[in-house]
């Protein structure tokens, strides 16, 4: 498997301090369909992006709700990115791994300290 479960409260405070790495986070519950139908496309994303500055994980709200809680998920299945302690986006909703891997480069470009113009044009970015 190349995404890691989170199982504990170190894990989630190891994720959220101030320099903290690049990761996505499946919120997800085993009686959740949805949750069910986007596992292999999770799965998948994280095995594309395996050699790149980014780790996945997975967050089984049902066996681990006190972890859950302190992201105020409503919504199964969820995806966040996070990145330094913050969270930089929020995905409510089953993704594709084509979705889920183009969250993960959008966050490795940010991560890495690219700006908008080149994570959307690529190249130097500057004026003809």
């Amino acid at each position: 498997m190349y995404a890691k479960d989170i199982t504990t409260r170190e894990e989630i405070t190891e994720l959220m301090q101030p320099g903290g790495p690049a990761a996505i986070i499946d919120f997800w519950a085993a009686w959740c369909g949805p949750c069910r139908a986007m596992a292999p496309h999770f799965e998948e994303a994280a095995r594309q992006m395996e050699e790149e500055d980014v780790t996945f994980y997975k967050l089984d709200t049902q066996k681990h709700p006190e972890l859950a809680k302190a992201f105020n998920v409503r919504s199964l299945p969820t995806v966040m990115a996070i990145h330094d302690g913050q969270i930089q986006d929020v995905f409510i909703g089953a993704r594709d791994a084509h979705s889920l891997t183009q969250i993960a480069k959008t966050l490795v470009s940010r991560a890495s300290g690219e700006g908008f113009l080149k994570r959307i044009f690529g190249g130097n970015n500057k004026a003809s």
